[in-house]
């Protein structure tokens, strides 16, 4: 089974305006093998690679997190698993009824969305996320070495690890790549797992401050065995990160079977589904 578990698609018509202004402002250097934004030509890669399921991890500016969730949860659940946008203040029976019609988390870009992770108003919703484990996935760090705010900086959001610890947390691009503070993390809060967008790939678009440290397979394997391989999955980051690379990539590490069946799929599928789940 081979899950992607972070990427992101958008309506036909506004796609291509939206991966041009996200290329041009975090100074991207895409490359024609990478992806159009589409929910079509990601389908297709789908099926090109067998990759079984993705997650759709689309977020939006407050203004536009009910549009953007609808149309998330409006998509065919047979291939994606949907996660949906909050924002501080919002209305926790909404927050409901997007589970009842087949969320599975929630996903938070406080950079770009522009609040804080411990904000006051998102404290209904992390409560209930508590009380009913659902998964919460942080974009960590600076997507680029473009600085846009504080908010999606590690010191802001593991404030709310620990406060939630019946949360299990995605922190993406490996908790914005500094491995000697992944390792630390990973020793504090046993509710977290690290996804390997954008910094752990086998294709760059995205220069970023610790990619060195991941471009070699040897400390990368050394690194994942610290963590623990049941801790990490695989995510893409699609249209801005390239599937198939990253999952060429992993295959080819040093890593026994079991090690990278957890990682391909493995572990994205119990943290949605459980142990006993179905897709």
């Amino acid at each position: 089974m081979v899950i992607d578990g972070h990427a992101h698609v958008y309506p036909d018509k506004v796609t291509q305006k939206i991966v041009e202004t996200f290329t041009q402002y975090h100074h991207m250097e895409p490359t024609s093998s990478l992806g159009k934004g589409t929910v079509g030509d990601l389908l297709e890669k789908m099926e090109k690679n067998d990759v079984d399921y993705v997650v759709l991890a689309n977020f939006a500016p407050i203004k536009g997190v009910e549009r953007t969730n609808a149309w998330i949860l409006s998509l065919d659940q047979k291939h994606f698993i949907p996660l949906i946008s909050v924002y501080p203040g919002m209305d926790l029976e909404i927050v409901k009824g997007y589970f009842a019609s087949g969320a599975k988390g929630i996903k938070m870009h406080t950079g770009i969305q522009g609040f804080e992770p411990d904000d006051e108003g998102l404290r209904l919703i992390y409560r209930y996320c508590n009380e009913k484990q659902i998964p919460i996935t942080f974009h960590c760090g600076e997507t680029s070495r473009v600085h846009m705010n504080e908010y999606a900086e590690m010191t802001h959001i593991l404030p709310v690890v620990g406060k939630y610890p019946r949360i299990p947390f995605v922190l993406t691009h490996l908790a914005a790549g500094d491995p000697d503070l992944v390792l630390e993390i990973a020793q504090k809060h046993d509710n977290v797992i690290f996804d390997t967008s954008i910094t752990m790939t086998g294709e760059h678009c995205i220069h970023r401050i610790h990619d060195n440290v991941w471009e070699n397979d040897r400390d990368t394997v050394e690194l994942f065995r610290k963590i623990g391989c049941h801790r990490i999955a695989f995510g893409s980051d699609y249209p801005f990160g390239n599937p198939i690379k990253d999952i060429e990539r992993i295959k080819r590490l040093a890593l026994d079977k079991v090690e990278k069946d957890m990682i391909l799929g493995e572990n994205t599928y119990r943290l949605y589904y459980g142990l006993d789940g179905a897709l």
